[in-house]
């Protein structure tokens, strides 16, 4: 059984490869022009969201002058499963994940995000007729993994977005010296933003 289920599964992926790799080059491309033509409502959007949450963070101290430590953005395993995509935008000082409600808002970068269940159609419409009685549960996984690939171009944007929230009066106000900006999923390996971060490395 161990055999046969690891023969499906390298077919399963090999068909994702084979399907989905030439749509992404594609989806690159209409992402950057979609971006390109609309970029500043796309920045403006996030941008006043994140200074909203900064003067949030700064009427809750009487003194915020350095309270702000991190800024934790993660994309949500649950926008999969609800197909929103969500990312989570945190605050924390340096009780790091001590607060288990921190002060946060969710958001989606629909122009990154915005065709994934497009190019699955497309997946599961090949792979149905090369995979014998191919499952729901195997399409997530397969649509799992190639959501990792937007949320790989999301944290390139999301370092463009923190470079400009740098420059913001209100987070001379209220961040440490030492504040992180990390990118990630809980418990995870984290990127630091807003740092020597370039695309491609």
């Amino acid at each position: 059984m161990p055999e046969e289920y690891d023969e499906r599964e390298q077919q399963l992926y090999q068909t994702a490869l084979e399907v989905l790799s030439d749509i992404w080059k594609n989806r690159l491309a209409v992402i950057k022009s979609d971006y390109e033509a609309n970029s500043m409502r796309y920045d403006r959007d996030i941008l006043d969201q994140m200074e909203n949450l900064l003067q949030r963070w700064e009427n809750m101290y009487s003194n915020p002058v350095g309270t702000l430590k991190y800024i934790i953005i993660s994309p949500l395993n649950s926008g999969i499963i609800t197909k929103s995509y969500e990312l989570q935008i945190a605050l924390f000082d340096q009780d790091l994940y001590i607060n288990e409600n921190p002060l946060c808002f969710y958001w989606s970068p629909e122009f990154i995000y915005k065709d994934v269940e497009k190019d699955m159609a497309v997946y599961r419409k090949t792979a149905s007729k090369e995979i014998i009685r191919l499952r729901e549960d195997e399409v997530n996984e397969v649509r799992r993994r190639y959501v990792l690939c937007h949320a790989y171009i999301c944290m390139f944007y999301m370092d463009k977005i923190i470079r400009e929230i740098f420059k913001t009066s209100i987070w001379k106000k209220v961040a440490a010296d030492d504040v992180q900006v990390l990118y990630g999923t809980y418990m995870e390996q984290m990127v630091e933003l807003g740092t020597a971060l370039e695309e491609g490395e």
